[in-house]
């Protein structure tokens, strides 16, 4: 009898331990396997553009703006213009009065026609044999050189009528009627605004990408959309203190939109690659001293590749290679991710346990009484 109790208990033991292993091997089977969210896209074949932005100031064309000033001293006798009126080549700005000039070049010009009518005698008398051949000449030398003489006076003279030679528009107006002017003062300037050069100080890392006769759009403040222009002057050499050289973007300017002087931008396009791989740049990360991607495949686990990458502009990246069309690649939350993580997309929720088998849960069944109405 004492040994089949014995026995009882032994299996009684067993069996408890038995019992307890399965426990523990079933609470490890519903172990929940970690997963990340993650954002992705696709890698897809597109067009991608190479960009360069510069910054400069935006002024007139060569021969696009005339400063005038005053030929001689005088006095400013009458403005015909102000500012923003718009002239066209030849139409009269200021008017001078300089009475010596006047004098100067009627006294001139009398002393011009007495010389040539001393001349044509002498050629009279050499043709008489009564004077030389040099005698002749003289005279007829210092005929021309009085009506030069005649002539620089008249011109003078006629400057003190200041027109513009462009058709522009006046920028600014620095006299005012009755001033004294010396020999040099500036006067009126005019600027012809069709036509824009942007100048600008670019790094020479990037000047080595511009050419001449690359597009380029032109921004500015207030101006909402770009305006098209193109490269048209590059410096053949750098400045050595900045180590940037001078770029030229003309652009054109029929409407007004662009002011002179004002503070712009130009988007040069030094390069187009058309039907190439691209994603967001977002999603290229560095591991070790290599560029790579994690790329989710269809067991929704990332796994950690190299990639080359080309150009990258506007958010996008051109893929080199180490990708194909059609592969999935995380965007955004790729720190901390490792090779082999499995991941979910979006916020979705975290992965349920392994095992089939879940254990009660003592909350849920809480959850199911009511409290009580109150009376």
């Amino acid at each position: 009898m004492r040994r089949g109790a014995f026995s009882c208990q032994l299996l009684a033991i067993g069996g408890a331990l038995i019992l307890s292993a399965c426990k523990g091997k079933g609470e490890a089977d519903a172990e929940v396997t970690p997963r990340v969210p993650v954002g992705t896209a696709l890698v897809a074949s597109d067009t991608i553009t190479d960009v360069v932005s510069v910054v400069g100031r935006l002024s007139a064309t060569p021969g696009g703006a005339a400063l005038l000033t005053a030929p001689a001293p005088a006095v400013v006798r009458s403005l015909a213009v102000q500012l923003g009126a718009r002239v066209r080549s030849g139409a009269l700005l200021v008017e001078l009065d300089a009475p010596d000039l006047v004098a100067t070049a009627h006294t001139t010009a009398a002393q011009a026609e007495l010389a040539e009518r001393d001349a044509a005698r002498q050629k009279e008398l050499f043709a008489q044999g009564i004077v030389s051949q040099k005698q002749a000449d003289e005279k007829a030398a210092e005929a021309t050189g009085a009506r030069a003489a005649a002539g620089a006076a008249a011109a003078l003279l006629a400057r003190m009528h200041v027109r513009s030679p462009i058709t522009g528009v006046v920028q600014a107006v620095t006299v005012h009627q009755g001033e004294r002017v010396d020999a040099g003062k500036e006067l009126v300037e005019v600027i012809n605004g069709t036509s824009l050069d942007l100048m600008a100080q670019v790094p020479a890392g990037n000047l080595m990408h511009l050419k001449v006769g690359q597009p380029a759009l032109v921004f500015t403040e207030g101006v909402t959309a770009g305006v098209a222009g193109k490269v048209a002057a590059l410096a053949p050499a750098l400045d050595s203190l900045t180590n940037s050289g001078q770029a030229v973007v003309r652009v054109p300017n029929p409407l007004g939109s662009l002011r002179p002087g004002a503070a712009a931008t130009a988007r040069v396009v030094t390069g187009r690659q058309r039907q190439v791989l691209v994603i967001p740049d977002s999603a290229l990360i560095v591991l070790g001293d290599s560029l790579s991607v994690f790329v989710v495949g269809s067991d929704s686990i990332a796994h950690a590749r190299p990639v080359q990458a080309g150009i990258r502009r506007g958010g996008r990246a051109e893929i080199l290679s180490g990708l194909r069309s059609g592969e999935r690649v995380v965007t955004t939350g790729a720190f901390g991710l490792t090779d082999g993580m499995h991941v979910v997309l979006g916020n979705a929720a975290p992965a349920e346990p392994k095992s089939e088998t879940k254990p009660e849960s003592k909350p849920a069944a809480k959850s199911e009484s009511k409290p009580a109405a109150k009376p």
